[in-house]
């Protein structure tokens, strides 16, 4: 089988994965709110490695609008996984931080294990991680050459996070 047919199987099969993830996160997960790389999820980890930003800070570091930051903040606050205070220097301006729920909502989903990850033998384990280490490589690479803006590196940030844990 040549390297294109190949080539075209794998793609096949990470559309399938993409698809069929979103089906189980649906139905099989623990209906909770969990840490993602959207909304939410993106101030929380922002502020996991930045704490006390103000909104503005927050929603530019993004590449938000101030306004749909706010709502994430707000909604966040509510659960109490942030805290707003006014800033010594500027009292118009809020400073989000972090709380410790917030900073256990993050560290939780950094090691959440999908079920279906266990059928995976050591080896398949091991394999798999080289495998996906090569094509999230390429695709961070890629992603940077077509748009090297904060927002995208963002999305490496969350995965550099996720990996420290596994380096020490």
């Amino acid at each position: 089988m040549g390297k294109n047919i190949k080539a075209e199987l794998v793609a096949g099969k990470l559309a399938e994965y993409e698809q069929l993830s979103k089906i189980y996160d649906d139905i099989v997960k623990q209906p909770r709110p969990r840490l993602t790389v959207e909304g939410q999820g993106k101030v929380l980890l922002v502020l996991a490695e930045d704490d006390h930003l103000s909104q503005r800070q927050i929603a530019d570091r993004l590449g938000m609008s101030p306004q749909s930051a706010s709502e994430f903040i707000a909604k966040l606050a509510k659960r109490e996984l942030v805290t707003l205070s006014k800033s010594p220097n500027d009292k118009r301006v809020n400073l989000v931080h972090l709380t410790a729920a917030g900073r256990q909502e993050v560290e939780a989903a950094a090691q959440e294990v999908p079920p279906f990850v266990n059928t995976l033998s050591d080896d398949d384990l091991d394999e798999l991680a080289r495998l996906m280490g090569k094509v999230t490589t390429a695709m961070y690479a890629d992603i940077d050459a077509a748009n090297p803006t904060l927002a995208v590196k963002f999305h490496k940030l969350f995965a550099s996070r996720y990996l420290r844990q596994f380096k020490s």
